[in-house]
């Protein structure tokens, strides 16, 4: 029960500014449970993916095709930069390409190094603290922009890429960390999410592939393991939905409070 459980706040926070992976940490040391490594979050990060893919299906589908399609202009620097800049589907899937990249390198150098971070629940909730004052004054001082894909360019998707680096780190929301810094660079606030939920498929199956041969040897019921997985894709879908609808009405601020409230209290409780 306890892994479905898991399974749920994976889903629910993953697409949620509050950084699933710091809830896991924090959820695991209050549950009193123990899974080294990385390979169960890996996995139930996997049912995310497939929420993902599952709602943004025809985006994916169109982006994949138009990345397929410039790849036979490769040779020719000058023709690709000329189709990508008049098909801004394959301009997306550049753009995606560009961003991947320091989080995976990143994650492939630095791995081992941050996968010890996931065994400390004191700093995980000072991560979540630091993700809390950064959505209060992303709130309170950024001017809402208008950019889309039309008006994005490669400097927005590196700096962007950089912030998804950054939630490597348990506690720092990869969801909102992304989505901060393209609201720093005057991009949209709904089309800042679905580049930030999209922007999450190549990662996650980078970490996927990565991780797969730690997935097969958990010592946890594959029953228990799969349910985990669906829980936190269907979790993730409504959470989603339930994002993007609230990142145009409300402010981001609302989760600094929730993120402050768990990251002391988790504090106040490990060293009592």
């Amino acid at each position: 029960m306890h892994y479905v459980i898991l399974g749920l706040i994976q889903g629910l926070t993953e697409f949620l500014p509050v950084s699933s992976s710091g809830h896991l940490v924090i959820a695991q040391y209050l549950l009193g449970l123990q899974i080294p490594g990385v390979a169960f979050e890996t996995f139930v990060h996997f049912g995310t993916l497939l929420a993902v893919i599952f709602l943004f299906r025809n985006d994916i589908k169109e982006i994949f095709l138009a990345f397929c399609k410039s790849l036979n202009k490769i040779y020719s620097p000058k023709k690709l930069l000329n189709h990508i800049r008049d098909d801004l589907q394959c301009k997306f899937a550049w753009l995606l390409v560009i961003s991947t990249i320091p989080g995976a390198l990143i994650g492939y150098y630095f791995n081992t190094t941050f996968e010890k971070l996931f065994g400390n629940p004191v700093v995980t909730s000072l991560m979540l603290i630091i993700t809390g004052f950064c959505l209060f004054l992303t709130d309170k001082y950024l001017i809402q922009g208008s950019k889309k894909i039309k008006e994005i360019n490669g400097v927005d998707a590196i700096f962007i890429g950089f912030a998804q680096a950054l939630a490597i780190i348990p506690g720092i929301s990869r969801s909102g960390f992304t989505i901060m810094m393209a609201l720093s660079r005057k991009i949209d606030r709904e089309f800042a999410a679905k580049y930030s939920f999209i922007l999450s498929v190549p990662i996650i199956i980078g970490a996927s592939i990565f991780k797969v041969k730690e997935i097969f040897h958990l010592d946890i019921d594959i029953n228990l393991l799969l349910i985990s997985g669906i829980t936190a894709f269907l979790s993730g879908y409504w959470a989603m939905i339930f994002f993007i609808k609230m990142l145009t009405k409300f402010r981001l601020r609302l989760f600094s409070y929730y993120l402050w409230i768990i990251g002391i209290a988790v504090i106040f409780i490990y060293l009592t």
